[in-house]
């Protein structure tokens, strides 16, 4: 499962740096090599049941949460760093992430649901964090949080840290106020649809090609994230993002209804070379 590249990267850990810096590491410098199991998120509930129930199939840098956490206890392992994969909630099909024991006691970290946030430079919400799993606390009561601050001095010393929030928060403030779009794009404010385009376009030329996001849905979490920072509220109620499954690679569609003209504008994304680009439809 592991590429050249990956190999080079789990290669480059300095085996002397403490094992909070080493999981840390490998946490977030491994996350673009892998992506959610088409074959298996596009099943129904009762075929995933199924799936589960006869063990989740391992298919290399397609994941589960199930296999991804395989993954990583053995890497942490393979370094002499105690972790396990546990179940954190009672679901049908629960949530399999990973306890590991760091320099300061066992703590939680669900390397599927950060996943997204490695492979778009963005800072992480599920590592060293009290887990929200009633199930997962009851089972582990010793479980530590690391200090936010703490973190991010090891992001500092591993280079880690150059994360795009602060950016986001400052173009989400841009790209919500009406009159910084005006004079921007050069639009008025009834001019929905242009403005629907203008942000498109700005996204296809700023946005959806940083980091390294590469899966289907990954790309489609890409999205959902652009929709919450560049649109105003009266816009997200006439959004609509989805994978489009009419392809052989599904890929992500986005359109933007006017209710007051009937009027539609749809972009779906395709790849060109190594780029993503939004094509108008």
């Amino acid at each position: 499962m592991e590429t050249s590249e990956m190999r080079n990267i789990i290669e480059s850990v300095n085996t002397k740096w403490p094992k909070d810096y080493i999981i840390r590491y490998l946490y977030v410098k491994l996350a673009p090599f892998f992506q959610k199991d088409l074959e298996y998120f596009l099943l129904s509930d009762e075929e995933k049941f199924v799936e589960y129930s006869n063990g989740f199939v391992n298919r290399g840098r397609n994941i589960v949460c199930s296999t991804l956490a395989d993954y990583y206890v053995e890497l942490f392992q393979s370094f002499g760093i105690n972790a396990v994969k546990i179940a954190a909630n009672s679901a049908k099909i629960p949530l399999f992430a990973v306890v590991v024991e760091g320099d300061y006691g066992w703590f939680f970290i669900d390397p599927l649901n950060d996943l997204f946030n490695n492979q778009y430079r963005l800072k992480t919400t599920e590592f060293g964090v009290i887990p929200r799993y009633e199930t997962l606390k009851r089972k582990c009561p010793y479980l530590i949080a690391l200090d936010s601050s703490y973190v991010d001095n090891i992001d500092k010393e591993l280079e880690l840290d150059d994360t795009l929030d602060d950016y986001f928060e400052e173009l989400h403030i841009k790209m919500t106020n009406r009159h910084f779009i005006r004079n921007h794009f050069l639009v008025e404010n009834d001019e929905k649809e242009k403005i629907f385009q203008c942000k498109m376009e700005f996204s296809n030329d700023k946005l959806i090609n940083l980091g390294k996001v590469s899966g289907p849905f990954e790309r489609i979490r890409l999205y959902l994230f652009l929709e919450k920072k560049i649109f105003f509220k009266t816009e997200k109620k006439n959004l609509k993002i989805w994978l489009n499954r009419e392809y052989d690679v599904p890929r992500p569609s986005i359109e933007y209804n006017n209710h007051l003209t009937n009027n539609s504008v749809r972009y779906e994304e395709v790849k060109d070379n190594k780029q993503f680009v939004l094509k108008r439809i």
